[in-house]
């Protein structure tokens, strides 16, 4: 059970909404089609409680990191299933091209390098900060083991993690992917300062 009140997760709500706004329009430009994409669940958890509630620990998944840089720093986690990865490269990649591992790969990080930065430049529009991102790296691995590798190389990050599940709908059907972000400690509280909450 995490610390935070409900005022301050319907605030995230509303930054993660824009940002989701953002990346659907961003991303419908890149493909030349329409994409709709909602975010029907956003919560702060402890690390424990990804494993209970969201993925198992033994899942492999397809993992782009991407660290943040700046007044909200972080590293952003965007996990995917073998399936809804290779759902999504088809999704990005022009008809007619043959979905290579390298095409795969390559398309999944151009996604996960624009859902991020339409976040950070939603919350740095509203909040009139600046924040940078690395380059994105991918990996594939099982999702326990990138969340503790993630925890251990860098271990001043929060026990709490902001979850943000992403819904892209895309010629009638829809593809579900996980955003995380880890976020340094106290850099959540001093979020909701910065909003007023």
């Amino acid at each position: 059970m995490n610390k935070f009140q409900p005022l301050q997760i319907d605030a995230i709500k509303e930054m993660v909404n824009i940002g989701g706004g953002h990346a659907a329009t961003s991303i419908s430009a890149l493909i030349k089609e329409p994409v709709d994409m909602t975010v029907p669940l956003i919560e702060i958890m402890e690390y424990e409680e990804l494993y209970q509630q969201i993925m198992s620990e033994d899942k492999v998944v397809y993992a782009v990191t991407t660290q943040v840089i700046g007044n909200g720093s972080g590293i952003f986690l965007f996990a995917l299933p073998e399936k809804s990865a290779q759902e999504i490269s088809s999704m990005m990649l022009p008809n007619g091209i043959e979905q290579t591992e390298d095409l795969m790969i390559s398309s999944i990080k151009e996604l996960a390098n624009i859902l991020v930065n339409s976040f950070l430049n939603a919350i740095s529009q509203l909040l009139d900060v600046r924040l940078l991102s690395s380059v994105p790296n991918l990996m594939i691995d099982m999702f326990g083991s990138i969340i503790s590798s993630l925890y251990m190389a860098v271990d001043q990050y929060d026990d709490e993690v902001l979850i943000i599940k992403n819904e892209f709908f895309y010629s009638g059907n829809q593809m579900d992917a996980y955003l995380y972000f880890i976020p340094e400690v106290g850099v959540l509280e001093k979020l909701f300062k910065a909003i007023g909450v």
